[in-house]
């Protein structure tokens, strides 16, 4: 009985799998191509066999105009029947060969396995490009049948591409070099090619271009890559000049080309403490001490404020005060606060060892000549030939040192009035002086009691 049930079970499992082998496993597209080719295929044979036909009917009019049976016009016209025939033949041919070229042209294709933006240790913005003969093996395989493996690869190798980048509005070229070109790229072999964007974008268009004519146009948005974790710094104003008690500001572009969202530390290192700093963001005017990147954000635009006070350190005014902005992580943050405790400047050395990316900006400081005078008598009545003793009172205000002092005493209808001492020596910022001051008349007014003796004396008009 156990016997008999198996044997059934297996005469059942016999239609099934019959059923199966005569399943037509093929795609649309190549049963499509099959019933072309196989149309082309037509063609041929029927070409063929009207070639054989007419050349049968040529030979045999042939050997008749030989007997003498058969005109000249009539073999004439059966040769030039044949030759019709064959040169449909020779079409039929080509069209067949054509047709499996096209499907092969079908099954033939590029693909951009991978591409990734990212910046240069020295500022360049670059695309990295991976482009891969991906052509449909299979298929086309089922359209040469009775050709290997092997020489239908060889018919997949695609020769002669020419890559080249391109935005996607306006249609320019936005890569350097302009056009790269790929000799030969076999089957399932990659290629990498470098460009330097000579604009930066995020979306662009990879153009690949053959010989035959034929252009592929992928549209991609570039994945971002960086290849330092830590955002760069640039700035067009890293060098400026301020004066005391006054602000001024560098802007900052921040760049971090990554898809992972991460925060990172300002820092200002080097800089006298006498100098107050904020990072400001642009658009509210809020100050920063962290920002923040992700994939969505890649660049940040900030400024850097700095407040010189009026009361800065000499040492510092008209001097280039060199310092460093970095965007570093907690861990350089806190190196960075205890290299600003010291009362001595890092040095280059001590630089390379800091965590994060930094930027060397410049400060000039200048100061101002400035100088008050003071005068306890601003009036005198005297005659032509009587000279005039003062003393005069004066402060250097500015931040400079005020040098080369002279006085000018005027009339405003005899016009200047000799002075002694002509000219002092200068003095340092907040100090004063006080100076007696001679005026005399002319030679030719002076009185018989008129001295002007020189003695010790400054000026009301100061040159720095």
């Amino acid at each position: 009985m156990y016997t008999t049930l198996k044997a059934l079970f297996v005469l059942l499992l016999l239609p099934l799998a019959i059923l199966a082998q005569d399943k037509d496993l093929r795609t649309k597209e190549q049963r499509l191509y099959q019933i072309q080719l196989r149309q082309a295929q037509w063609q041929v044979d029927a070409a063929k066999l009207e070639m054989e036909t007419r050349l049968s009917d040529y030979d045999e009019t042939r050997d008749l105009f030989q007997q003498n049976i058969r005109t000249l016009d009539e073999l004439n016209s059966y040769q030039r029947a044949y030759q019709k025939a064959k040169l449909a033949y020779d079409q039929a041919e080509i069209a067949l060969e054509e047709t499996r070229l096209s499907f092969l042209r079908d099954a033939t294709h590029l693909s951009i396995v991978e591409t990734r933006k990212y910046r240069t240790a020295d500022g360049y913005r670059q695309v990295e490009i991976v482009l891969e003969n991906g052509s449909n093996l299979s298929q086309a395989m089922s359209l040469n049948p009775d050709k290997s493996q092997a020489e239908v690869s060889a018919l997949l190798e695609v020769r002669n591409i020419n890559v080249s980048l391109e935005s996607n509005s306006p249609k320019m070229i936005v890569g350097v070099p302009y056009e790269q070109l790929i000799a030969s790229l076999a089957l399932g072999q990659r290629q990498t090619l470098v460009f330097r964007l000579l604009k930066d974008e995020d979306e662009i268009v990879v153009v690949a271009k053959t010989l035959d004519g034929q252009r592929e146009d992928f549209h991609i948005v570039l994945r971002k890559d960086s290849l330092q974790d830590t955002p760069t710094i640039n700035s067009v104003q890293f060098s400026q000049e301020g004066d005391l008690n006054s602000r001024v500001r560098y802007d900052l572009i921040l760049e971090r080309l990554a898809e992972d969202e991460k925060t990172f530390r300002l820092a200002v290192l080097n800089l006298p403490r006498e100098i107050n700093y904020a990072f400001i963001e642009q658009t509210t005017n809020a100050n920063l001490s962290q920002v923040k990147f992700s994939e969505e954000t890649s660049q940040q635009q900030l400024e850097l404020e700095l407040q010189i006070p009026e009361k800065l350190s000499r040492r510092f005014i008209d001097q280039i005060i060199e310092f460093y902005v970095f965007v570093t992580d907690a861990d350089g943050y806190r190196q960075i606060e205890q290299f600003n405790r010291r009362d001595t400047p890092i040095s280059k050395e001590e630089l390379a060892t800091l965590s994060g990316n930094g930027e060397r900006f410049e400060l000039i400081p200048r100061g101002q000549g400035a100088l008050e005078t003071t005068i306890a008598t601003r009036y005198w009545e005297v005659a032509d030939d009587d000279s005039v003793s003062v003393r005069i009172e004066l402060l250097n205000t500015g931040t400079l040192a005020v040098e080369d002092i002279r006085i000018i005493l005027t009339r405003h209808w005899t016009g200047p009035i000799p002075v002694y001492p002509k000219r002092s020596s200068g003095f340092r910022p907040a100090k004063s002086s006080l100076q007696p001051l001679l005026s005399c008349p002319p030679q030719s007014k002076r009185s018989a009691n008129t001295t002007c003796a020189s003695r010790p004396a400054a000026s009301a008009m100061a040159k720095k």
